[in-house]
């Protein structure tokens, strides 16, 4: 490549835990005009991919320029409906061969690939929208943000409950002084139990590779594994080499409520436990523990608890166990404050102040506020959100500042799974102060493919 050198960009990268290799942007982003269209490429047709076609598929202000995915099979839907954008395998000779004819890009990729894709495309100077969670580790979501910051470029994290009211809602609530000071908060996730596989899984035994799917590029930076269809094209995110599991992945969508109405931050404090896991599979159930130093809480504390895998919370204050345990109740978020308790389902939609009967009597007093935070006008359609943004050159409120500290917290609760104890987190510096061995978990642990950059 004659604008990026491929091998210095990748073994300098964060697949090594070392110093990011920065050159310099090949090409300026191009200021849009106000009655043409912006030129996406989507990496990623297929899966996820599918619902950024949806969104963007009638967008005033958006065209396809271009297609990028490994999978023929799975993004057969997309290429059916538009067979005049051009496709590609290998979002390098994409970006490669259409850097002039392409403004930004929709990443959709398995989680491994999320930051050396971004962070690429923002090298060439396209703006980006990548799907949570940000990236893989801790040191990537740091370091593409810092990218993303030095480019200038509008990016945003596909978080569709961020461009919803709950988490505005709620925050109104705490402000007008409903809530009384946080106490604790309790979320939960069924999954991976009725999604994907996780727990006591050996690799897989290997598969012929389908002539339909380019593999090489599937694995990426990933480290060489033969392929198989236990893994892919959906339970990838169960295994450690690709996927971050259900904090990962869940995480990003329940605890934004938390994250954004009470601006929590990093946590100080970090501990929990979990079933069985392998080398190469996360475990099937974890419990996590985030304390963060922060005003709103009592004694200046919040206190966030997690479970995942069919876990619940116990005796949470002013809520019957019987609500939690409600098998149709599959994921949640509680808030408890010192005056009221918050309920509100995984994306934050329409927050109920428990019991109900408490609710309708708020309402019916005039207690609750009246709205004063500004509202996104793309309810549900992130996608939109942050093409409008590249428009106006206004960062939209899920982009990489946000996201990445987001994912940062998300990813966190992964450390106490093979570090046991109360660990004590220095955000400042990114490090833990009582457990140095914990410190590996921040960075990526694999080598990199060397025959992805080769």
């Amino acid at each position: 490549m004659k604008k990026i050198n491929r091998r210095k960009f990748l073994e300098n990268s964060a697949l090594l835990g070392g110093a990011m290799f920065l050159p310099a942007c090949a090409t300026a982003p191009k200021k849009l005009g106000a009655n043409e269209k912006m030129n996406v490429a989507l990496i990623g047709v297929g899966g996820i991919g599918k619902l950024s076609i949806a969104k963007l598929r009638n967008a005033k202000r958006a065209r396809f320029a271009a297609f990028c995915d490994v999978d023929d099979v799975s993004a057969a839907p997309g290429y059916n409906e538009f067979p005049k954008v051009p496709r590609f395998t290998d979002f390098r000779r994409m970006l490669d061969k259409m850097d002039k004819e392409i403004d930004g890009v929709v990443i959709s990729t398995p989680d491994h690939m999320h930051y050396p894709i971004s962070a690429w495309a923002l090298k060439m100077g396209k703006h980006v929208y990548c799907q949570k969670p940000l990236t893989r580790t801790i040191w990537e979501a740091r370091e593409l943000n810092k990218i993303a910051n030095e480019t200038g470029l509008i990016t945003q994290m596909g978080n569709q409950g961020h461009t919803f009211d709950g988490w505005r809602v709620i925050k109104e609530w705490y402000d007008a002084g409903i809530l009384g000071k946080i106490e604790n908060i309790y979320s939960w996730t069924d999954r991976p139990i009725n999604f994907w596989k996780q727990g006591l899984l050996s690799r897989p035994k290997a598969e012929p590779i389908p002539a339909t799917l380019d593999y090489k590029s599937w694995l990426g930076v990933a480290p060489y594994a033969p392929y198989s269809s236990e893994v892919i094209p959906f339970n990838w995110r169960g295994f450690r080499d690709y996927g971050t599991g259900a904090g990962g992945d869940m995480a990003c969508h329940v605890l934004d409520v938390s994250y954004s109405a009470f601006e929590l931050g990093l946590p100080s404090k970090v501990s929990g436990n979990s079933t069985e896991y392998t080398k190469w599979s996360w475990p099937q159930e974890c419990t996590a523990h985030l304390e963060f130093d922060n005003p709103r809480g009592v004694d200046g504390k919040i206190r966030l608890h997690w479970y995942d895998g069919g876990r619940k919370p116990k005796d949470v204050k002013r809520v019957e166990q019987s609500f939690i345990d409600d098998p149709r109740l599959k994921n949640g978020t509680l808030i408890v404050g010192t005056k009221e308790t918050v309920f509100t389902n995984e994306y934050g939609m329409k927050p109920m102040i428990f019991p109900r009967k408490r609710m309708v009597e708020l309402k019916r007093s005039g207690a609750l506020p009246q709205p004063t935070l500004p509202r996104s006008k793309f309810d549900g359609n992130p996608q939109e959100e942050w093409v409008e943004a590249c428009y106006t050159n206004t960062p939209p409120p899920a982009n990489f500042n946000y996201a990445s500290t987001f994912t940062e917290m998300s990813l966190l609760m992964l450390v106490p799974i093979f570090e046991k104890g109360v660990l004590e987190y220095d955000a400042k510096n990114m490090r833990f102060l009582n457990n140095a061995s914990a410190n590996k978990h921040l960075y990526s642990l694999y080598d990199y493919n060397k025959s992805f950059i080769a």
